[in-house]
């Protein structure tokens, strides 16, 4: 039964449960707890990403939309020096995706942090594993039964940590992409978590960030 405005209304039994299941729903403060990565189907998705993208590339005339296209002019973003793990160096003005923040999953809290590009002073690689993987394959077309090759392909996991300009540093799993406009033209660099190369290339050949410094 429900008095309103002075006047008695009844329910069934049933569409009264349900009202107040639906007043406590309402009312209720919404609770977030974070997710380990094992089973967080976003963290799943960072872990899987970017095992064929190369981790640098030239940018060119993008063919469509997506997290890897730009259209930053040349003096857009920071100015940013970025350090291969091949000892290459490489200074330019460095954008990312427009209006995104960068993402960040904090292994050491288990929970995403979602930090404006312009707070970043820094980001360091560390590789957490690195290794020749041996390459499995089907032993015949629509066959669940796989056979070494008896070939191997180089692949890495890595984690990036980042320090803000307060100072304030976080451990996480990144993925992100880097336009860097350079006086040689503009270049693709991603942060990945984990990536591999060809079958046939070496560790050395499997070329990633090693750290990444902003101009304040």
């Amino acid at each position: 039964m429900l008095i309103y405005y002075g006047k008695m209304i009844r329910f069934a039994p049933a569409a009264a449960v349900a009202l107040l299941v639906a007043a406590a729903l309402l009312s209720a403060d919404p609770v977030t707890q974070p997710t380990p990565p094992s089973t967080d189907p976003a963290v799943d998705w960072l872990l899987s990403q970017s095992t064929t993208v190369p981790a640098t590339a030239p940018a060119t005339e993008p063919a469509a939309t997506g997290p890897f296209v730009f259209a930053q002019p040349d003096d857009a973003g920071r100015q940013a020096a970025l350090l291969l793990s091949n000892g290459e160096t490489i200074s330019g003005r460095c954008s990312t995706t427009a209006g995104q923040p960068v993402r960040i999953y904090d292994v050491e809290k288990n929970q995403y942090r979602d930090l404006p590009f312009e707070s970043i002073k820094s980001m360091q690689a560390r590789v957490v594993w690195e290794r020749m993987q041996p390459q499995w394959r089907f032993k015949e077309s629509g066959s669940t039964e796989k056979e070494y090759s008896g070939k191997f392909y180089p692949a890495r996991e890595t984690q990036y940590l980042v320090t803000l300009l307060d100072g304030q540093q976080i451990t996480g799993l990144v993925v992100l992409p880097l336009y860097l406009h350079t006086p040689q033209g503009p270049r693709l660099f991603v942060l990945h978590v984990r990536d591999k190369a060809d079958v046939g290339k070496t560790l050395d050949d499997l070329v990633f960030v090693q750290r990444v410094d902003f101009t304040p």
